[in-house]
């Protein structure tokens, strides 16, 4: 019987040599989530798949095939996105972290299409603070999709966060109210303000960004490393 092709809007997030001319190809997709692929004869100078690599492109990919490693048939490019050089580390930034946070073929459609309303937001905010907003709730949004929800009303037992006391964060637990200052800690006007979508200072996003980083690295327990992870040439080659 015949294998049939299956279809579905997709973004690469990685790519390695297989062989002399193909490539093994990471893409998060709409339909299934996070799918390996053979790209057959990409590195080829007139190859089909020569678009392949253009950062910010969403494609539409046909594949299938009867082994576990499925081969790639199509790859169209049906949208593609002008990644300013600010942005640039974001985005890699973003690969990695779905690279390392989801599981091989586990749909994840709401992170999909959040992941894609980011990348188009991301081009058009100015404010340093705005864009470190919308990168800590689409953190925030995956892990709750991924079943590791932590309050941000309450504290690890229970108590309304209150704008006057102190917390500190524990992976997989929650805030915790402390009577200690540091640099792990921070205000409840903190946590509260950014439950209501706003960071009101440098601080404040420090603080938020070392609560996602420590809650992302306890659920894919590698540290995350976006400046070595995963090279991409800012041109299409």
């Amino acid at each position: 019987m015949k294998n049939p092709r299956l279809s579905s809007k997709a973004v690469l997030l990685h790519s390695t040599n297989f062989r002399e001319s193909s490539l093994i190809v990471t893409f998060f997709s709409q339909d299934f989530g996070l799918i390996k692929l053979v790209a057959k004869g990409a590195k080829l100078k007139n190859s089909k798949f020569s678009n392949i690599k253009v950062p910010g492109a969403t494609f539409k990919i046909e594949f299938g095939g009867r082994s576990e490693l499925k081969n790639l048939y199509t790859c169209e490019t049906i949208g593609s996105l002008i990644i300013k050089e600010s942005n640039f580390k974001i985005y890699l930034y973003l690969n990695e972290l779905i690279l390392k946070t989801l599981e091989l073929e586990a749909p994840m459609r709401l992170i999909f299409n959040d992941l894609i309303n980011l990348f188009k937001e991301l081009e058009t905010v100015k404010d340093p603070l705005e864009k470190e907003l919308k990168l800590r709730r689409f953190e925030y949004g995956l892990i709750v999709e991924l079943g590791y929800e932590f309050s941000l009303m309450d504290d690890n037992i229970g108590r309304k966060i209150e704008g006057s006391k102190f917390y500190e964060f524990v992976p997989n637990r929650g805030f915790q109210e402390t009577y200690k200052k540091g640099n792990n800690t921070c205000s409840g006007i903190t946590i509260i303000n950014f439950n209501n979508g706003i960071i009101e200072n440098d601080q404040a996003k420090q603080y938020l960004k070392y609560i996602m980083k420590s809650s992302l690295d306890s659920i894919s327990n590698k540290p995350l490393n976006s400046s070595k992870f995963f090279k991409l040439k800012k041109d299409a080659s």
